[in-house]
């Protein structure tokens, strides 16, 4: 097996032995039940689970911030550098554990939230709706690759916070700047929540996936430079 294979069953056991992994899990698929065992009309239906997607986002940031920063922290890092680990190979490892299970989560809650709005609407379009999930999953690694980068270079707590603010941050700069046509992180969510019957925005959801998908590729190099020189 793989350094990189390795690195990331021993991510994912440590998620699982301190309950990150199962917290992780239940943030997605609990905003998929919510909706699913609260009908209401569509709006209200797509802006909860929109809204209850970008709140579990936040989460993913957080733990991923929170867990290479107590890896850290802890001298697990240092450990496996000592024998021959790549700071990048470990780096590369988490993001891909926590990248894995936070897709995971989603796609279980994309089921019931599909579910859960075909029931009150007899027209509303499938691709849309998948595209718009996807352009979600593309931010989900972009909170991935936040979270690892503010991990590399601050404290668990420090962290953790910092990662959420600055991914509700990008959540409002989207809200707020309304001709950004997708080009900014976390305008996935919004076109979620702004789902109706008929055709989708997909040329918008498409670059919002685009870009989403950049920004986690440059996030990853800004944090493999950061823990790079982190003392460890």
């Amino acid at each position: 097996m793989s350094q990189a294979g390795v690195v990331t069953r021993l991510a994912v056991r440590e998620l699982w032995i301190t309950f990150r992994l199962v917290l992780l899990l239940v943030s997605f698929v609990g905003v998929g039940t919510a909706v699913a065992l609260l009908p209401a009309p569509l709006p209200v239906t797509m802006q909860r689970f929109a809204g209850g997607l970008g709140a579990a986002t936040l989460l993913v940031a957080a733990t991923a911030a929170w867990s290479i920063a107590d890896e850290r922290a802890h001298g697990r890092v240092g450990w496996l550098v000592t024998r021959s680990v790549p700071r990048g190979t470990f780096l590369a490892g988490w993001f891909v554990a926590v990248g894995i299970i936070a897709l995971a989560g989603l796609a279980a809650a994309g089921v019931l939230g599909w579910l859960a709005a075909s029931s009150v609407s007899l027209r509303l379009e499938l691709l849309p709706y998948v595209v718009i999930l996807a352009a979600i999953a593309a931010t989900v690694l972009a909170a991935v690759a936040l979270g690892l980068l503010s991990g590399s270079v601050l404290g668990p707590w420090t962290a953790a916070v910092i990662s959420i603010v600055l991914g509700a941050a990008l959540v409002a700069a989207a809200w707020l700047v309304p001709a950004h046509g997708g080009l900014i992180p976390g305008a996935a969510f919004l076109q979620m929540g702004a789902l109706t019957e008929g055709p989708g925005p997909l040329a918008d959801a498409w670059r919002a996936a685009g870009a989403c998908l950049l920004a986690a590729g440059l996030l990853l190099a800004l944090a493999r430079v950061a823990l790079g020189r982190a003392e460890l």
